[in-house]
C-alpha cells in the first residue's frame, strides 16, 4: 500500500502540470502577429518600389510587404470591389480623387511621393522619331500609349498630343496598352515604332532610348501620390511606410530609377 503522503505529492504534481500547461497557450496568444502591408501601386513603380521596401525592412524587421502592380484604373476598380489594401500609390489624379470621395482612402494621409516626366521611347537603334511632331510623320507606323481611360500615362499622352495639335494624326496609329510596362514591351520587341511612357519606365531598359520629353507647356506636371487605404487594418504601420517613401533615403533609390524626388521639383 502506498503511503498517503506519496499520493498527495502525486496529485499536487499533476495540478502544477495542468496550471503550467494552461499558462503557456495564454502567453502565446498575447504575441501579436507581424504586421503585413499590401501595397497597390501603379505599374511604373514595379522596378523601384520593391527595392525601397527592402531598404525600409532592414530597420523594421518582422514587417511583411507585398505588392499589386497595375494601371491606376484597374487598381481603383479592385479597391472599389473590396480588395484588401493598406497603401495606394499611383499617378492617376482622377482615380485617387474618386477613391477619396468614396472614403476608400484616408484623405488626411494623401500626399505626393515622387515626380516624373512623360517621354517618347523608341527601339535603341531607331532614328525614326526625334520629337513629338515626328510621331505624325509617314515613316512612323505604330505608336503605343496606355489606354487613356484607365492608364494615367495614356491620359497624359492623349492630353499632350491634343495640346500639340497632333492627336488626329497620331490617333489612327495608336496601339493601346493596359499599362506603361506593356507599352515598354511593345517598343522593346519592335512591335511599334514608338511609345509614350514615364521617364522612370524607360530608365531600366537597355533595349530602348528616350527620343524626346514632353514640352512643359503641353503637359501637366506628373506626380505619384500615395495614401493609406480606408480599409487598412495596419494604418499606423502603413502611414509610417508611406512617410518613408517620401523621405530622403527612399529618394536616393527612386532617383536611380529615373524618378524625380520632390526636393528637386521647382
Amino acid at each position: 500500500m502506498k503511503k498517503p503522503g506519496g499520493i498527495l505529492l502525486l496529485v499536487a504534481g499533476l495540478l502544477i502540470g495542468v496550471v503550467s500547461g494552461c499558462g503557456t497557450p495564454g502567453a502565446e496568444q498575447k504575441t501579436s502577429p507581424a504586421p503585413e502591408l499590401m501595397v497597390f501601386a501603379g505599374a511604373g513603380l514595379k522596378d523601384a518600389l520593391p527595392e525601397v521596401a527592402n531598404l525600409y525592412l532592414q530597420s523594421h524587421p518582422g514587417i511583411k510587404i507585398s505588392f499589386n502592380f497595375a494601371g491606376s484604373g484597374t487598381l481603383q476598380k479592385q479597391i472599389e470591389q473590396g480588395a484588401p489594401a493598406d497603401i495606394v500609390i499611383f499617378p492617376g489624379e482622377k482615380q485617387m480623387d474618386t477613391l477619396e470621395k468614396e472614403s476608400l482612402i484616408d484623405k488626411a494621409t494623401r500626399r505626393k511621393i515622387l515626380a516624373d516626366k512623360l517621354v517618347i521611347i523608341t527601339p535603341k537603334e531607331s532614328g525614326k522619331v526625334k520629337d513629338f511632331a515626328g510621331l505624325a510623320s509617314p515613316g512612323v507606323g505604330k505608336v503605343s500609349i496606355g489606354d487613356p481611360a484607365i492608364v494615367p500615362a495614356g491620359e497624359w499622352a492623349k492630353e499632350t498630343l491634343v495640346n500639340l495639335g497632333l492627336w488626329d494624326k497620331v490617333n489612327v496609329k495608336l496601339v493601346l496598352a493596359k499599362d506603361v510596362q506593356q507599352v515598354k514591351t511593345y517598343v522593346e520587341t519592335g512591335n511599334v515604332d514608338a511609345g509614350l511612357v514615364w521617364r522612370s519606365t524607360a530608365a531600366t531598359s537597355s533595349k530602348i532610348r528616350i527620343a524626346a520629353e514632353a514640352p512643359e507647356e503641353a503637359c501637366r506636371p506628373v506626380f505619384f501620390t500615395g495614401a493609406v487605404a480606408g480599409n487598412s487594418k495596419e494604418k499606423e504601420t502603413a502611414l509610417d511606410f508611406l512617410n518613408y517613401l517620401a523621405g530622403p533615403e527612399a529618394a536616393g533609390v527612386f532617383a536611380r530609377y529615373g524618378f524625380t524626388p520632390l526636393s528637386d521639383v521647382q
